[in-house]
């Protein structure tokens, strides 16, 4: 829905009253309930032939609307049904039942961005079933936010409508029993997440204050957030170390996208014969999709993070050139 639709619909529910505006709700997404609610706290006073104006706009249109069921959870059911073998459908929504269902309810009413956290260390298939169960603007947010390379094959795991074997749903169900049991991230985990939310300027800004007050902290959160352009601020041995970590196809398609600092960052520590041979592999490696780039980056990201966890790069407390 537009911005201009948003609002019209906060002003129509503003218009209905509290009990309307409830039974509505119940039918809405989080993300919808959510989005509406933002803009009735922002309308100010409504006049009263603006309530008339918008009233009138709403039954000429639902005077063209044909009627529709909203039992959204009959249509997932049915559309699983479609999707996947009937046995194996009829399966996933028995497992999936009052235990599953209220869980996967439950964790449709976190951020996006949550979500997204939770479910990329799991394989693309139960990612897929656990989107195929949640509204489709929270799921499609959640995939939004998903690494390039779990995004692709979770949209390849839905389009090719797999079912889920035993261990799978096992696994799923394994999963769900754990999200009312995880604690939310405290303390450094928790800031490290909510910057790997915000934007590139605001991060840097932010990071760049507590510097002054706190600079091992700081050091700490962007070790927390590292992305593969931030191996050109590694010392020399912490390039080392990742180049023996990192699978050589990844990093050409990584490099592929740079912007030529890193290549030369990461070539200074190697040998001429090593480095020549690297460059001569990014000269023919041809055109590479953006997709696959953005997916050698992410992997060579996750890699840059798991030695700085495990110690085995020191990660420095002040930015180096």
């Amino acid at each position: 829905m537009s911005q201009a639709g948003t609002q019209k619909a906060a002003a129509l529910l503003l218009a209905l009253g509290e009990e309307a505006t409830a039974a509505v709700f119940r039918y809405l997404s989080p993300l919808e309930v959510g989005r509406l609610g933002a803009a009735m706290r922002e309308l100010e006073v409504l006049p009263r032939e603006r309530v008339r104006e918008i009233l009138r706009d709403y039954h000429a249109e639902a005077a063209e609307q044909t009627g529709f069921a909203a039992d959204t959870g009959r249509f997932l059911d049915e559309t699983l049904k479609r999707a996947l073998n009937p046995e194996r459908a009829q399966m996933l929504l028995q497992r999936l039942g009052a235990g599953g269902a209220q869980a996967l309810e439950k964790l449709a009413w976190r951020e996006p961005a949550e979500i997204a956290g939770l479910l990329e260390t799991q394989p693309p298939q139960l990612i897929a079933v656990v989107c195929a169960r949640l509204p489709r603007d929270v799921a499609a947010a959640v995939l939004e936010l998903l690494p390039g390379k779990t995004r692709a094959d979770t949209l390849s795991s839905l389009a090719h409508s797999d079912a889920p074997d035993a261990g799978m749903l096992g696994e799923l169900d394994d999963w769900l029993a754990t999200l009312d049991q995880g604690e939310p991230p405290q303390g450094e985990a928790a800031a490290a997440r909510l910057l790997g939310q915000m934007s590139p300027g605001s991060v840097a800004a932010a990071l760049g204050q507590l510097d002054q007050n706190d600079a091992g902290l700081a050091a700490r959160l962007r070790a927390r957030n590292l992305v593969f352009e931030d191996l050109m601020r590694l010392p020399e041995a912490g390039r080392k170390t990742f180049l023996r970590n990192v699978g050589a196809r990844t990093l050409l398609h990584a490099l592929k996208g740079s912007d030529g600092r890193v290549f030369a960052a990461l070539a200074a520590v190697m040998s001429p014969t090593a480095a020549r041979r690297m460059k001569d592999d990014l000269d023919t490696l041809g055109a590479v999709p953006v997709t696959a780039i953005q997916a050698a980056q992410d992997e060579a990201g996750a890699t840059l993070r798991r030695l700085v966890a495990e110690g085995a790069i020191d990660y420095p407390e002040e930015e180096t050139a």
